[in-house]
């Protein structure tokens, strides 16, 4: 299993934001599926490019072929509560984001934590639904604004 280290604003494992689709392809071989926005890799990375064909978002879906870490940690194997705990000690999430609880973007990391479900109050504790996040966003500089309160 290959391990990624996520680095906020710069890029993931050996990708950077700005590369090109060749650079990518360099390092991963052809795409799985794609278009022109967007190819996948490696089963559960999909890369995303602007208008002229360069790396500007980088998503991580919880994957049995590597692993994403930040500052030591796997953001997929933690607690989801862990897990925004961990980045919050180095920057603070939006709490005006849509979607608070199911999506946690850090706008000073340009990253953001992702589940498609929140755990029921009475939820058998052996059951992991919703209990970690699925996806793990990383992207260039100013893809995620931060919103204001309203």
């Amino acid at each position: 299993m290959q391990t990624f280290e996520i680095k906020p604003k710069v890029g993931v494992g050996p990708i950077r934001f700005g590369m090109t689709r060749e650079e990518v392809r360099k390092q991963f071989g052809s795409p799985e599926e794609g278009d022109q926005d967007r190819e996948w890799y490696l089963d559960d990375m999909a890369i995303d490019f602007d208008a002229s064909g360069r790396v500007t978002f980088i998503e991580l879906a919880e994957s049995e072929n590597f692993r994403a870490i930040l500052d030591d940690k796997c953001l997929h194997e933690l607690a989801a509560e862990d897990a925004v705990a961990h980045v919050q000690r180095i920057a603070e999430y939006d709490p005006n984001a849509p979607e608070v609880g199911y999506a946690y973007v850090f706008p000073a990391l340009q990253l953001s934590l992702w589940r498609p479900v929140l755990p029921e109050n009475d939820q058998d504790p052996d059951d992991p639904t919703g209990r970690h996040f699925e996806a793990v966003g990383v992207a260039a500089d100013n893809y995620f604004p931060v919103t204001s309160s309203q």
